[in-house]
């Protein structure tokens, strides 16, 4: 049986599909977030979203030739960002939802590059030892039946001297001692945005579990202040009765907001290389 997909991958993808959403569908990334209670236009969630793009594949620094797989790879984005980019490349993504999948087949290879989709569980990946130089993985980790599971697919199908670069949403273990609920923090955010089997990232130590799988961390940011105004995007300004609402993506996309503006959520980019010897 296939793993669920998070329910809010149902409007993203009714909303690509009539025109009004882009191959982008992580958070984005603001340089200077601007004021508490600024107005901002819907284009301006669009332009923070590639520049989180572009932060991340510049960590990657990908090379022409290069073999890149995307773990998650959504709509397929960042991708198709690489393939405008560079040249011979063979680029790769998985997913488990054919829907999203289907939608990636709608790009067309560039410059001498390769392009390949395929369904696939993060955890148990279809490709041979040392089959890439770059593994991707931007904000789809907490989707995953386990990270450390995945940690050590991604350093099985890395060459040595490859290197891995992710996203990655962590909720702090003090939320459980908040006077909300446990159980309603974590029923809300599974039912919108699940599946989330770590919610309370027990095993979200990720320079753990790196050196577990064989790969050595080589930079960490903390980019939550970065990505906490896009919660304005994402939630309504007036959401109304929102625990009463039948709407369960928006639900958790109020919690996550709320999370976040207690300093209970971390957002973090990391880079990890295997070692070539």
């Amino acid at each position: 049986m296939p793993a669920p997909v998070p329910p809010y991958f149902d409007r993203l993808i009714a909303d690509f599909h009539r025109g009004a959403g882009n191959r982008l569908v992580h958070l984005g990334y603001w340089e200077s977030p601007p004021a508490a209670g600024a107005a901002m236009a819907a284009e301006e969630f669009g332009r923070a979203q590639q520049r989180l793009n572009d932060e991340l594949v510049s960590l990657a620094d990908p090379a022409a030739g290069q073999a890149v797989l995307d773990v998650g790879c959504g709509f397929g984005g960042t991708l198709a960002g690489i393939n405008a980019q560079c040249s011979g490349m063979q680029l790769t993504g998985v997913n488990i939802d054919p829907r999203q999948l289907a939608i990636c087949a709608g790009l067309e290879a560039r410059n001498g590059n390769r392009l390949q989709w395929q369904e696939a569980d993060a955890c148990a990946l279809p490709f041979v030892d040392g089959s890439f130089d770059l593994v991707l993985c931007i904000e789809a980790m907490f989707h995953f039946s386990s990270r450390r599971a995945f940690f050590s697919e991604a350093a099985r199908v890395l060459r040595p001297g490859g290197a891995m670069v992710c996203s990655d949403i962590s909720i702090d273990t003090t939320a459980r001692r908040l006077d909300t609920p446990a159980f309603d923090i974590a029923a809300a955010l599974q039912n919108g945005y699940g599946p989330w089997p770590d919610v309370w990232s027990a095993d979200a130590d990720h320079p753990d579990i790196a050196r577990a799988a064989g790969l050595r961390m080589e930079r960490r940011s903390d980019i939550s202040a970065n990505v906490m105004p896009s919660h304005g995007f994402t939630t309504p300004a007036d959401a109304g009765d929102w625990i009463a609402s039948d709407n369960a993506a928006l639900r958790a996309a109020m919690m996550l907001k709320w999370l976040h503006a207690e300093s209970l959520l971390r957002y973090e980019c990391f880079r990890f290389v295997k070692p070539a010897g």
